[in-house]
């Protein structure tokens, strides 16, 4: 029987992109990143079993919940509910704890767009490869951004690789599930309009995450910036916080843009959403 935690645990792992359990699980890269056993998992979605508040940051984190936003918040209050029992939860915690159940300044179109986003969540084995290498990633990047069918000579050529880099790099993610071959010698990204999330920085190896980035500030140094606007406030840090499922969700909205297949004015562009702590005022 399920218990309000295990539930809200489902509905969650649902909307983060993983059909099932078992995908939730490995594709965040098993015990060895998560710290608990596949049937430890099994028994918190069934109710039979409630993580401890370490293993459930863990699960937060996983889950992509940003920290401090209602639905991290929704999450924790579930299990509390589930650890204390619904009439000792609305006796005793929750006259002094608050849920955000609605983020602010969310609109309508930001509601309704979240409801249709299709994500795939890129495993942890997954990223490791992507970033194995500079050419690895860059031709993620393009693979990704693409719908058509490349033969290897003119996926190279497109790319500025050599000819066996892109041998190499396009056999790579055929083994890993990136690419598939239509036909022998020809190459297409297995997407089918998409968003491909990276897993959170703090569910991959050390240092990992700070490698995409240095590949990315590489690429976007080699581009000429066609927009920009920054904006400098003063801010309580906490109540800031609620503003970035916003930011997330809005740079998600940016893929309602994305074309497939090449325009008269189509390019790669780099859309970047980040808030940066200057000094304490």
């Amino acid at each position: 029987m399920g218990t309000i935690f295990s539930e809200s645990l489902a509905k969650f792992r649902k909307a983060a992109g993983f059909p099932t359990a078992y995908r939730f699980y490995h594709d965040n890269g098993g015990k060895q990143v998560l710290t608990f056993s596949y049937r430890k998992y099994l028994l918190f979605e069934q109710g039979e079993a409630l993580p401890s508040p370490g293993v459930l940051c863990r699960i937060s984190v996983a889950l992509k919940l940003i920290p401090q936003s209602p639905p991290a918040g929704r999450l924790a209050a579930a299990w509390l509910k589930t650890l204390a029992g619904e009439e000792a939860y609305g006796f005793v915690f929750e006259p002094f704890i608050s849920i955000k159940t609605e983020t602010p300044g969310l609109s309508p179109m930001h509601k309704a767009m979240g409801g249709f986003l299709k994500k795939h969540p890129i495993t942890v084995a997954q990223s490791i490869l992507i970033l194995s290498s500079y050419d690895h990633y860059r031709s993620f990047v393009f693979l990704a951004n693409d719908e058509g069918v490349w033969s290897c000579e003119a996926f190279a050529k497109t790319i500025g690789l050599k000819n066996a880099t892109a041998v190499k790099v396009l056999s790579d993610f055929v083994k890993a599930g990136l690419v598939k071959k239509p036909r022998d010698g020809f190459y297409k990204a297995c997407r089918e309009s998409i968003i491909l999330e990276f897993p959170r920085a703090e569910m991959m190896p050390p240092g990992l995450n700070d490698r995409m980035r240095g590949y990315q500030a590489e690429m976007v140094s080699s581009g000429a910036i066609a927009w920009r606007r920054m904006n400098i406030l003063r801010a309580d840090a906490v109540e800031l916080a609620a503003f970035y499922p916003v930011l997330s969700l809005s740079m998600s909205a940016a893929a309602g843009y994305e074309v497939g297949e090449k325009t008269k004015n189509s390019a790669i562009f780099a859309i970047e959403s980040r808030v940066v702590k200057l000094f304490n005022f």
